[in-house]
Formats: structure tokens, sequence, C-alpha cells
């Protein structure tokens, strides 16, 4: 039988470390922008002597969960709330919680893309910044308050953004398709009856039913203009692609090709396993059903949940990634 194990440092004006922990409950999400974290405490814990809970909106926050002391780090972020009633609740954010507070430079460009954009805002000071593609924005006017907003904003054109822990510092990402790793050698394969505790979320789709719509954008910077082109289907689930000096035809095109790849046999939704070893957004992972091999897939979403139910997984699919 194994024994669960957690190891929780909050560090503000004093570092306080827990051992012991109710509930732990973890989300990484490529479609938002922050990471998030929920620690339950217990109802009795010790802060040398603190007449009320020392923590603060601020503290710096590090987890690591598994089994038998055999530890994996799976959050490190900050201390946004700090619920008043027992037991008490710590809700934290990623690294995107100090670009939350970390004021947008005002700035106008007639054709920008995506890296200049980000590097005209300071990030690459502090981090490290991977741009999927060439990501032409095109004339673009800086408006938002914050870092994190103008992130918001690109994201509600399709340009997606998230962090992910990488040999001990936060790195974002930024694109509408992401890569990372070898794409055809998963980094874990999960099978039902042996790794996979729950299937029931998980579908098989055909690629003559999924509906997918591609819009695809091209900027002319010679004369500021850009042309637009949406193939696919009308009520199908919507793509972005931006490119630059793409002529209607080339960019139709692109697009087409984008909508073949897409719209490929394979399974969608999510699947529950143990916490024995954790998957990170855009890992690759297998996927057996039964003993038949159902492909290779990047994850786009993974919920953790550590506490008296157990240290499981939650595992949502995203694009296909290998050759059928």
């Amino acid at each position: 039988m194994y024994r669960l194990t957690a190891d929780i440092t909050i560090s503000g004006e004093r570092k306080w470390r827990l051992g012991k922990v109710t509930e732990v409950e973890i989300t990484r999400d490529t479609e938002q922008l922050t990471d998030t974290c929920r620690i339950t405490l217990p109802k009795r814990v010790r802060w040398d002597g603190e007449s009320e809970v020392p923590v603060r909106r601020g503290d710096g926050v590090t987890v690591s969960l598994g089994y038998d002391d055999s530890l994996q780090q799976v959050f490190v972020g900050y201390v946004r709330d700090v619920s008043l009633k027992t037991p008490v609740v710590l809700t934290c954010e990623d690294e995107m919680f100090v670009l939350k507070q970390m004021e947008a430079k005002k700035n106008s460009y007639r054709n920008v893309d995506l890296a200049t954009l980000l590097k005209d805002q300071g990030l690459a000071a502090n981090y490290t910044v991977k741009v999927m593609g060439e990501q032409n924005i095109g004339q673009y006017r800086v408006q938002a308050d914050t870092v994190a907003a103008l992130l918001e904003n690109l994201h509600e054109s399709g340009i997606r953004s998230f962090f992910r822990q990488e040999d001990g510092k936060p790195v974002l990402y930024c694109g509408v398709l992401f890569e990372h790793g070898d794409a055809a050698r998963p980094s874990q394969v999960f099978e039902s009856s042996v790794n996979i505790i729950d299937d029931g979320g998980l579908e098989q789709r055909k690629a003559e039913d999924m509906r997918i719509r591609v819009t695809a954008v091209s900027f002319m910077p010679e004369n500021d203009k850009r042309i637009t082109v949406e193939v696919g289907d009308s009520d199908g689930e919507r793509r972005t692609l931006h490119a630059k000096n793409m002529s209607e035809d080339e960019l139709r095109v692109w697009a087409e090709q984008e909508v073949t790849r897409l719209k490929r046999d394979g399974l969608t939704g999510s699947f529950t396993t143990f916490g024995y070893r954790l998957v990170d957004l855009l890992d690759t992972v297998g996927i057996r059903i039964d003993g038949e091999r159902k492909g290779i897939y990047q994850v786009s979403r993974n919920v953790i949940r550590y506490g008296t139910s157990g240290f499981r997984q939650e595992i949502t699919l995203g694009q296909r990634t290998d050759t059928q």
C-alpha cells in the first residue's frame, strides 16, 4: 500500500514548511492564462505561536506531492487568496500572477509580430519566451493596463499564452499551435486496465464527423493590408492561423491543409490515471484501450487532485500528433 506524502513551502516574511495537507487541486490548462492551485489545510496547523494564519497574498508557494516520500514538484507560484473560515483554503496562481501586476508598456505598431510585441514588454529580461510560429499580428495598439491583460486580448484573437516549468524556471509559451518534444514518441503510454483508472470521458471521433472552421489571415506589409480566408464548416470549432505575405490562393491552400490535418480519426475527451508520474502541458501521451493502439496525443489540460481519495490526474487530450 502506497503512502501519500506532501511537502509544501510558503515563503513570505517567514518561511513555513508543511508536511501534511488535507487536499490539493491543481489545474494546468493551455486554454487558460493562469494555472491554479487550491490547498486545503488541516484544521489544526501550528504556526509557531501565531494567533492568525500568517500567510499573505503574494507569498511564494512550492508544492511537491508523491508516494512514500518520492516527491514530484507539481506547482510553483504565489498566494492569491486566503479564506477566512476553517478549514483554511489557499488559492494560488502560477507565474502569471506576476504578469497580472506588471504594467504594460503602451505602444502602437503599423506592423508587428508576436515575438517583437512581447520583447518590447520587457519579458525577455525575466523569462524565456517561446513563440510558436511567426505569428505576425500586423497593425496593433497596446491598450491593456497589464501584461497579463495584453495576453488575454491576444487570446481573443486565437493566440494562447501559458507558463510551463522547465529546469526549475517558468517558460512562457505563446502561439496558436504548439510543439514540445518528439511528437511521435510519447513521454508516457496509458492503457486501460493497467494505468488508466477511468476512460469513460474518452470518445472515438471520425474525421468525417468533425466540424472545423479555419480562418487564415495574411498581413501584407507593403500596402498595410490584410487578406483573410475562411475554409471548412461554417458551424465548426474555430481555429485561426496568421501568416505574412501570402497571396489569397496560397492562404487558402494553407488553411485547407490545416483542416485536413485537424480532421483525423482519433480520441477526444479526458481520462483519469494515478499521480505516480505527472504529465505536463504539451507532453505527448500514447493511449491503448483494450489492447488496441489509439494514437499519440498532446496534453491540453491536466487536473491534479491529492487528498483522502488518493492521488489522481484527469488528463484532457489535445491534437493528435502521430501519423495514422
